[in-house]
């Protein structure tokens, strides 16, 4: 067969006429069979385009690469051409053949026949009667030519096709559509995830024409209309429905894909009305197994508590925290329908099913830990007894303080308001005790001052009276709780569930909860714990995880025994005094250290012994490190040297650390490295040092002009504003931490601005949708499995500080 090439002229494109550069597509060679440059069209805005029409061929041999070129040739003209007729490849001589028009051609209304433009005249009407087409075509006999794609283009638009209003009218590219999805994953709303998309295109422009360009073409920058339907379509396909049968179809689908893929476990048990049974979801996920199998306090102390309000049905998430030297860690949680002592009963049995084998440091699922933890909610306490029978349940010292003040500051018990700070100051004296014949004290002086003249405050005591165990400290001696007489740690956890995972706002779903806590929340730990890891915390930790005050005591002193890990180590008041450290369980027989409490007899030791110690985290040893990954991500990295220590100094036979396991660790610095983690803590008495920084300051103020005299003086104005607030605010703002003028409460703010909600189920006027309606009632056709709200209690705002509400006589 004779090939039509051979007159034909061909182009590489940087050889193409000028007209045709601004239509083809780079890096592609062209066989040109009729080029016909046209007159240029002149719009009413006195707009010139240029037009032509041109018949070529391209160097491309399969359908795949055909397509790509269009692709390419939409994104370089800046235009969209939808395609006009579809043809039906037959038998093996066409391989690829597509006809397609501009889409401001009228031929987008011939398609729609009869339906009625409801506003022919709108700005937003894209018919322009425009004449542009391409018609492409790959045909198996020019497969052994060398430009076997033919295309054909009619140039002639009547429009600026780089106009903002045309690309305005652009389609959106399968990327930047894939960019808002995984925006939406992140909890995005419509109107959020336009803006964050938004603000990242500004910050990708290398300049402001760029920037003008990205803004306005469509294909880059979805109009929010667009953003709004692609997040109604992911939250059908993804979340479901808000509530009822659907959306337990996807949440079963959803767990069930969670459990296949190996990244943790969790259970489902459906709500159904008819049969009585409450909506469960345990989770238990990789990160909270390694907990379970790495951190010694899993098996000593468990925190456990319940909020709800974060999705419109108001379900209950349940969390199990443990603590230790790195804060609070999740051991697992579930989300019930309701706060029921027989759900709660039945969901710990669910998550026990899903515990690992090495649950709660190799106790295992069906001891559980050895202390719980909780507040004074006798659902939660009961539901842990019928389920782990063999752990101690103790209350919260905070809680039940909390409680007793507001019972004695209720005007129906009629207690004298001048007598309610001394009845409060004799209940803490009976509660901090430290020894029973101390507390026995304190009871008998607070029945002789009270009882008499208050019978109810009498009855009620009584009943607490009969529970002391569980709240009272000289009852804790000999428990491993470390020091934690509070369940903070759990309350603090939920303030960072609420405030960073969910940002402060509601779920959509359950199945969007399910999603948050088994991808945000456990992103949030794991970088928390490589962090720590990486020596780069980025949460304060406590002090007392920094072995203060050990340089107090003697260390000549100090001898070990014959018991391996045992020392006996001197009183720092009383030489004769000596306390037994055991640093394989991090105890000592001190009376700050006897419940695993980090005192400085235990920090002595680890100093001068080198021994690891879970009870500190002064500097992080390599195998430290290690274990904080490998709870992090499941692995290390193969090259241990990655987590070697900046100033580990050269070895010594003194200084090998004999560390008992992986798990019993957190090993100690050397005295100089403590000190220099440490410095903040030691006093600077010395004030010689400020008289030379005084004189420059002097010298400087009199000497560097006005603008410098000015900023001084702004600056001393500051100082004495922070001065007057308290020393602790002044150090804040000379560490530049604070500004002293703009003093805050810190508190969250409660409710988020409508505008900017997240999440919100709205109808198309914008009003609030209503959710559907529970299983009950009696309705016709009601979804058994619609999850009735529960009511949100709406409390009114209070300054939280019990010691302050107390010592200003008012209810907390």
């Amino acid at each position: 067969m004779e090939s039509v090439h051979d007159t034909l002229q061909i182009f590489s494109w940087i050889s193409l006429p000028e007209p045709l550069k601004s239509a083809l597509p780079q890096g592609y060679t062209y066989l040109i069979k009729n080029f016909n440059e046209l007159p240029s069209y002149r719009t009413s805005e006195n707009f010139s385009i240029p037009q032509f029409e041109l018949d070529a061929f391209v160097d491309i041999n399969d359908k795949e690469k055909a397509q790509e070129w269009f692709k390419v040739f939409e994104s370089h003209t800046k235009t969209t051409m939808p395609q006009s007729k579809g043809y039906g490849v037959k038998g093996n001589q066409v391989l690829f053949r597509e006809k397609r028009h501009c889409i401001h051609s009228n031929k987008v209304k011939e398609k729609q026949g009869n339906r009625e433009t409801k506003l022919p005249q709108s700005s937003r009407a894209r018919n322009t009667g425009c004449t542009a087409e391409i018609h492409l075509r790959l045909e198996r006999w020019r497969l052994e030519t060398n430009y076997p794609f033919e295309i054909n283009i009619r140039f002639t638009h009547n429009h600026v096709i780089n106009s903002a209003e045309s690309l305005s009218f652009r389609r959106v590219n399968s990327e930047v559509r894939e960019k808002i999805l995984e925006l939406f994953k992140d909890g995005h709303s419509p109107a959020s995830a336009k803006y964050s998309y938004e603000d990242g295109l500004h910050l990708s422009a290398e300049n402001d024409q760029e920037l003008v360009e990205l803004l306005a073409d469509r294909s880059n920058n979805p109009d929010y209309g667009y953003v709004v339907r692609l997040f109604q379509e992911y939250r059908e396909n993804t979340l479901g429905s808000p509530n009822g049968k659907k959306m337990f179809e996807r949440l079963g689908e959803v767990v069930e894909n969670y459990n296949i893929s190996g990244n943790g476990k969790a259970v489902l048990q459906e709500f159904n009305a008819e049969v009585g049974k409450s909506f469960i979801l345990c989770i238990v996920t990789g990160l909270m197994c390694r907990i379970h199998e790495t951190v010694p306090q899993a098996g000593e102390i468990c925190y456990m508590d319940a909020s709800a309000s974060f999705e419109p049905l108001n379900t209950s998430i349940t969390l199990l925290y443990t603590s230790c030297a790195a804060g609070a860690l999740p051991l697992g949680l579930f989300i019930t329908s309701d706060e029921l002592e027989i759900t709660l009963e039945k969901a710990l049995n669910l998550l026990k099913t899903i515990l690992p084998p090495c649950a709660f440091y190799g106790r295992g699922a069906q001891v559980g830990p050895a202390v719980f933890l909780t507040d004074d909610s006798s659902a939660e306490r009961n539901a842990l007894e019928l389920c782990w029978p063999q752990g101690i349940r103790l209350l919260c010292t905070f809680h039940i303080l909390q409680a007793f003040w507001r019972w004695i500051h209720d005007s129906k018990h009629q207690i004298n308001k001048e007598d309610r700070v001394s009845i409060m100051g004799k209940m803490k004296k009976i509660l901090y005790a430290r020894s029973d014949s101390e507390m026995n004290l304190n009871y008998g002086e607070f029945k002789q001052a009270f009882y008499n003249q208050y019978p109810l405050l009498r009855n009620h005591f009584e009943l607490l009276w009969e529970r002391r165990r569980f709240w009272a400290l000289s009852y804790r001696s000999i428990l491993p709780i470390r020091g934690n007489n509070t369940n903070n740690y759990v309350e603090r956890s939920f303030g960072i569930l609420k405030d960073i995972i969910f940002s402060r706002t509601q779920a959509y779903n359950s199945v969007q909860v399910f999603q948050f806590v088994t991808e945000n929340m456990e992103r949030f730990y794991k970088r928390r714990l490589l962090g720590i890891a990486h020596q780069r915390p980025g949460h304060t930790i406590a002090k007392r995880f920094f072995c203060p005050g050990w340089e107090s005591v003697n260390g000549n002193a100090i001898q070990q025994t014959a018991i391996e890990s045992e020392y006996l180590v001197p009183s720092t008041k009383d030489p004769s005094l000596f306390y037994v450290v055991n640093s394989a369980i991090g105890s000592c027989s001190c009376p700050v250290g006897m419940t695993g409490t980090p005192c400085k007899h235990q920090g002595a030791v680890s100093m001068k012994f080198h021994v690891a110690s879970l009870n500190f985290i002064p500097s992080l040893t390599p195998n430290d490190r290690m274990v904080f990954t490998y709870v992090a991500l499941g692995h290390v990295s193969q090259d241990s040297s990655f987590y070697a220590s900046l100033r580990a100094g050269p070895s010594s036979q003194g200084q090998i650390l004999r560390a008992k396991s992986p798990n019993e660790r957190l090993e100690n610095c050397s005295v100089a490295e403590w000190k220099e983690l440490n410095k903040e803590n030691e006093d600077i008495n010395d004030p010689t040092i400020l008289i030379p920084f005084l004189e420059a300051v002097k010298e400087d103020y009199q000497s560097c002009g006005p603008q410098f005299r000015t900023a001084l003086n702004k600056f001393i104005e500051r100082y004495f504003a922070a001065k007057s607030i308290s020393i602790p605010r002044l150090s804040s703002f000379l560490y530049g931490k604070v500004d002293a003028a703009r003093v805050k409460s810190g508190a969250m703010i409660r409710v988020q601005v409508e505008s900017v909600k997240r999440r919100k189920l709205e109808g198309s006027n914008g009003t609030k949708r209503k959710l559907p309606a529970s299983g009950g009632g009696g309705k016709e056709n009601s979804d058994p499995q619609a999850i009735p709200s529960r009511k949100k209690r709406k409390t009114g705002k209070k300054e939280h500080n019990l010691s302050k509400n107390i010592s200003r006589n008012r209810l907390n």
